[in-house]
Order: C-alpha cells, then structure tokens, then sequence
C-alpha cells in the first residue's frame, strides 16, 4: 500500500472516529435534553399549580359572601335592611390569620370601644404568640381555630391530614391558654373543602370534638389587598352588615393587612353609633356556613 493511500486510510479512520463522536454526543444530548426539560417543566408546573391553587382558593373564599345564592344563611330570619338600621341587628367580628404585628394594635382598639370579638388563630409556639394567644383570652374574646399550618393541599389531602392538623392546632391553643378551642374556621372558608373532603364526615367529626365551625356572610375591603381607604373599609362593613340580622365579618389579622387596625376604631364607632349589638362567638351563636 502505498504512503499516500495509508495517509488516505488513516485520515479516513478519524474522520470516521469523529463522526462517531459526534452521533454519540448528539445520541445522549437528544435522551438527556428532553429528560432535563421534563423536570424543568415539571417543576414548573407544580409551582404555577401550587400559585393557581392559592389564588383560586382566595378568590372562591373571599366572593362577596352577602350575596344569597353563596351564604347558606343558618339564621332564618335574616331580613335585609337599609343602610345605618342596625337596632337590633347582631355583629361578629372575626379576625383571621393571627398572631401577628396588629394583634397588639386591634386588640387594644377592642379594649378602648369595651367591645369583644373572635380571633381565628393559625399555630405558633414563639413567645410573642403564645403571649397574644392568652391576651386574647384574657380580655374576653373568643379564640377560635383557623388550622395549625394554613396550608390548604396539607390540610385537605385526606380526612386523616386535617384530622391532624386539627389536633396539633386545638393543643396548641390549649397549651397556651389552658382552654380548649371550640369554634373552627376553615383556611379558605368551607367552599375550599367542597370535592376534596365530605363535609358529612367533617360535621361527624366537629361534633366528636364537641365543636362547631363558622364561615361569614360579610367581608373588609382589604381581602385581596391592602390598598384601600379607610372609608372604604368601613364602606364596605357597613354596607354588609345591613343585609342581615345576623352579621359574621371577615377581617384580617395580618401584617400584610394594616388596614384592617388603621380601620377598625371607625368601624367600631359607626357600627355602635347605627345600634348594633357587636358580640364575640359563643354557644348561642348561630353558625354561618356557605352553601
């Protein structure tokens, strides 16, 4: 074989060589690429579904509940009302989400006007929780559960998971303030449970615990975001608690809604002036529940 032909040969070999090469590399990156586009996309998707299903829950549980066709009112007697015609008419204000920042802030409100409420209370073991928790106790209102975690897929992924939940948030709040919770409000209000759990299990299983839970049939201005006027959350109170003799009001205790304590002495002031009767949940309360 002559030197020019071995040459050919050879160069022949690593062009073949490197064509293999090449098909190979192509070969793993056309198995692996779409593998790590799948997590990715995967990934993804779980987060955009975690963020739909938040933003879902919101919107379904904070609806303008004063409409009838989405408040099961339980007291039969609500009547409607003009505006500021409150002789007679009972209110209960309910705090959700806390402890936080403005429990201090809304209960010393509460304190000046001499008037008692409902806290719906998540679960936390720092000091500063622990002390609000027997404040509100202490000064006469009612402390009721809002679950241990607020995470709603945690919460109701089974009967067995809430039933846990329920249990860590009741001993917690017990711990705390030596008094066994007995009043409930779903994370979502009871519209989020619909098509994961049966409420014919749950109302079972409220009554084992020899408890009760409580939607609301009025709702703040601030129940997607804090960017409202104080008129317009009294507004807006104001407005709902006419609809009914029996008013449950959502308000927020958060540090993400200060508005509900830059608020709540003009609504204390409007709802006492128009006649209202404001009281804090108890055995003689009615339930609210959402149809």
């Amino acid at each position: 074989m002559s030197e020019s032909t071995q040459e050919y040969q050879n160069k022949r070999k690593k062009r073949v060589k490197r064509i293999k090469k090449i098909i190979v590399v192509v070969c793993i990156v056309c198995l692996v690429l779409p593998l790590i586009l799948s997590v990715f996309l995967l990934v993804r998707v779980n987060q955009m579904e975690n963020k739909l299903n938040t933003l879902l829950s919101e919107e379904v549980s904070q609806q303008n509940p004063a409409s009838g066709d989405v408040v099961e009112a339980k007291e039969k007697t609500a009547t409607g009302g003009a505006v500021r015609a409150g002789t007679g008419k009972k209110v209960y204000l309910t705090f959700d989400d806390g402890p936080s920042k403005e429990t201090g802030k809304i209960l010393d409100i509460l304190q000046k006007r001499q008037v008692k409420a409902t806290f719906f209370s998540i679960g936390r073991e720092d000091t500063f929780s622990k002390k609000m928790y027997q404040r509100i106790v202490n000064e006469g209102h009612t402390l009721g559960m809002h679950s241990y975690s607020h995470q709603y897929k945690e919460i109701y992924q089974s009967m067995k998971t809430f039933q846990a939940d329920y249990e860590r948030i009741s001993n917690c709040l017990t711990a705390a303030t030596g008094i066994k919770p007995l009043y409930y409000r779903f994370p979502g209000g009871s519209t989020e449970v619909a098509g994961k759990l049966q409420m014919a299990e749950l109302d079972a299983y409220f009554n084992a615990q020899g408890a009760s839970y409580f939607d609301w049939n009025v709702i703040a201005a601030n129940n997607t975001t804090d960017d409202v006027s104080v008129n317009k959350m009294v507004e807006s109170v104001m407005n709902g608690v006419a609809l009914y003799d029996t008013s449950i009001v959502l308000l927020y205790d958060s540090v993400d809604r200060k508005m509900t304590a830059k608020s709540l002495d003009k609504i204390l002031e409007q709802l006492i002036n128009d006649g209202y009767e404001i009281l804090p949940i108890d055995e003689n309360t009615i339930p609210i529940h959402h149809s």
